[in-house]
């Protein structure tokens, strides 16, 4: 093993097949050479994006640098080729792409009988990742940038084992090992928002900080694995809380006891509020903090009946004292 890639997590995989989503940039190679190196059963999925307009005839190179990888590695290749709508001449939009991406990811990793697939992302993505989640006003789950292990959907899982290894890390084990990749110019493109971070956000906080870039990446990286455990912590004590509190539960209503629910630490409280969404089938992005926020401070201070309107559909009440302390939330 080399000392690069020291850091590298295998235990994201659970011993069964894997389709690692190669591009030719040189993390994805660097997946590509450690899974070899690690006797893993994988094949190998590219995403075409087909984006002449943009890259030329570049997204075909791609193309053939990575079946030409499969060959010289023995190992089975898969391909797709995506049609993405275009705005404005021939841009297409980010989430779009990454969306239509990891769909055909997916449908290649089913094709083949894969239980997961593996992409590059690493240290130095987290950090990129946290800091755009932060810029896009995420809530602190995003935060933390990605997750080293989640669904991609059903019984499919989407794992980073590079998680903890910097982009540094992985391009040194590719020159300790002879192996080339090949660079997409539009990385470098200040059209998009990651490459403003990447190529301006980041040097800035290496000036400032006085450290380098592959130092706060691993710091980072280790900071986001202590508060996704934190917060894992959190989500289990919320649930645990909420069987706890519920007085009445129907398909489109929950009753709670306000009584108990002002017992609850804040941080829980919160917590218990969205798990409620939850039961009701609504996605609790849907409903902003500072609704949450408005609802449990009423409570806590003991507040007269009041109903809240969340959503068109969606209603919260508490009823106050001379009706019980009861916190209802509905649906119609």
């Amino acid at each position: 093993m080399s000392k690069h890639l020291a850091r590298a997590d295998n235990s994201v995989f659970q011993g069964e097949k894997i389709l690692a989503a190669i591009s030719s940039g040189g993390d994805s190679v660097a997946l590509f050479w450690w899974l070899k190196s690690q006797n893993a059963e994988f094949a190998v999925g590219h995403v075409h994006h087909d984006l002449h307009e943009l890259r030329g005839d570049e997204c075909a190179r791609d193309a053939e640098f990575v079946r030409a990888l499969c060959e010289r590695g023995g190992v089975e290749f898969h391909l797709e080729k995506l049609d993405l709508p275009r705005k404005n001449g021939p841009h297409v939009n980010e989430a779009t792409a990454r969306e239509a991406r990891y769909l055909a990811l997916e449908r290649m990793a089913r094709r083949c009988g894969a239980k997961s697939v593996a992409t590059a992302h690493s240290a130095t993505d987290l950090l990129e990742t946290a800091i755009l989640n932060l810029l896009r006003g995420g809530g602190f789950g995003g935060w933390n940038g990605f997750a080293p292990l989640r669904s991609l959907g059903g019984d499919l899982g989407l794992a980073r084992p590079f998680w903890r290894v910097t982009r540094e890390e992985l391009r040194e084990f590719l020159r300790e090992i002879g192996e080339n990749w090949r660079e997409d110019a539009s990385n470098f493109a200040p059209d998009f928002l990651r490459n403003r971070v990447r190529h301006e956000v980041l040097p800035l906080l290496e000036n400032i900080g006085g450290h380098d870039l592959p130092s706060l990446a691993r710091g980072f990286a280790r900071n986001a694995q202590i508060a996704r455990d934190e917060d894992d912590f959190a989500a289990r004590e919320a649930a645990k809380a909420l069987e706890t509190l519920v007085l009445e539960r129907e398909n489109h209503k929950v009753v709670l006891d306000g009584t108990k629910f002002r017992e609850l630490h804040p941080a829980i409280s919160r917590r218990v509020l969205r798990l409620c969404l939850a039961l009701l089938k609504i996605s609790e992005r849907e409903i902003g903090f500072e609704k949450v926020e408005e609802v449990r401070l009423h409570v806590l201070g003991g507040g007269k009946r009041k109903v809240w309107n969340w959503r068109r559909d969606l209603f919260v009440e508490w009823t106050g004292a001379a009706c019980g302390n009861r916190l209802r939330v509905w649906r119609v």
